[in-house]
Formats: C-alpha cells, sequence, structure tokens
C-alpha cells in the first residue's frame, strides 16, 4: 500500500467511517481469531539459561543473603560509631554547659556582694 491508502484508512478509521465502507462481514474462523488475539505468557525464568538445580539456586540466594547482611552489619557499625561520637559530643556540651553555669552564678553572687559592700559604705 501506498502512502496516500495508509492515510486514508487511517482517516477512516478515526471517524468511524470504515464499517460503512465494508459491504459485508464473512464468517468468524475460530482458529483465525484465536491467533489474532493477543496473549501474554509471562516466564518465571530465563528460557535460554542454562537449567541449575535446586542446590544451586539455593546456594546462589544464601551467598546473596549472606553479603546483604554483611553490608547490613557493616552500616550498623558505622550509624553507631557517629552515634558514639555525637553522644561524646553531646556530654562534653553538658559538661561546659555546667561549668558556665557554675560561673555565671559565682559571678552574680560576687557582684551582689560587691553592690551591697558599696551601698553600706556609701552610707
Amino acid at each position: 500500500m501506498d502512502r496516500k491508502t495508509k492515510e486514508r484508512f487511517k482517516r477512516l478509521a478515526r471517524d468511524g467511517e470504515f464499517d460503512k465502507h465494508v459491504t459485508e462481514k464473512g464468517p468468524k474462523i475460530p482458529e483465525f481469531e484465536d491467533t489474532l488475539a493477543s496473549r501474554r505468557i509471562i516466564f518465571l525464568q530465563d528460557m535460554y539459561a542454562d537449567p541449575k538445580s535446586v542446590s544451586d539456586v539455593i546456594n546462589e540466594q544464601m551467598n546473596e543473603l549472606c553479603r546483604t547482611a554483611e553490608e547490613t552489619s557493616q552500616y550498623i557499625k558505622l550509624v553507631n560509631d557517629h552515634l558514639g561520637k555525637q553522644q561524646l559530643r553531646v556530654d562534653d556540651l553538658k559538661k561546659m554547659q555546667k561549668t558556665f553555669e557554675t560561673q555565671m552564678r559565682a559571678l552574680a553572687s560576687k557582684d551582689q556582694s560587691e553592690k551591697k559592700k558599696n551601698t553600706s559604705e556609701e552610707l
């Protein structure tokens, strides 16, 4: 078919006029209809790969599971190390805050005692 004919059929199909130009419909052929029906086949394994025994599949899965467990263990260790460092930093900050508060209280009490001395001397 040439390009113009294809475009004409597309236009007719789009407009819904294609059925008007069909003069008669033939009998349905079940074998032909079955081949036209779309079928989906889902393969759960590679059809062209070498067949594997159950023990090979289990060994592969175990190796993958061990590798995943090792990676998870390493990640947990890294997170725990990071949290340990952060906890040490928080503890240091708490100590510094306590030191600051005690020094501020000492300075505040010193200022109050000096003010009392100054007021008593003025009298």
